[in-house]
């Protein structure tokens, strides 16, 4: 039931949006977050892989991955020092 209406929700938000922006402005801003997102994860999985052979634990999670692919390089930093700090 929520996913119904969550769905439709998204949905109706794209319309408001879609209306003031082209569709294919709109389609394409959200192809480079998903393609964003995606590396961010990868990113994240890489980490994780290389800083538990040093005892490191890296969280793969939708808030790490959405603070990656929003800011970038500080989205790095700030979820290493994250981890680095609640590690030690």
């Amino acid at each position: 039931m929520y996913a119904i209406i969550s769905v439709c929700l998204l949905l109706f938000l794209l319309l408001i949006i879609g209306r003031k922006l082209k569709w294919t402005a709109l389609f394409e801003r959200l192809a480079v977050i998903w393609f964003k997102l995606a590396c961010a994860v990868m990113v994240l999985f890489i980490a994780h892989l290389i800083l538990s052979t040093q005892g490191l634990i890296v969280p793969i999670n939708i808030f790490s991955a959405l603070t990656i692919t929003f800011l970038g390089i500080p989205g790095i930093l700030c979820i290493t020092f994250v981890t680095v700090l609640l590690n030690n």
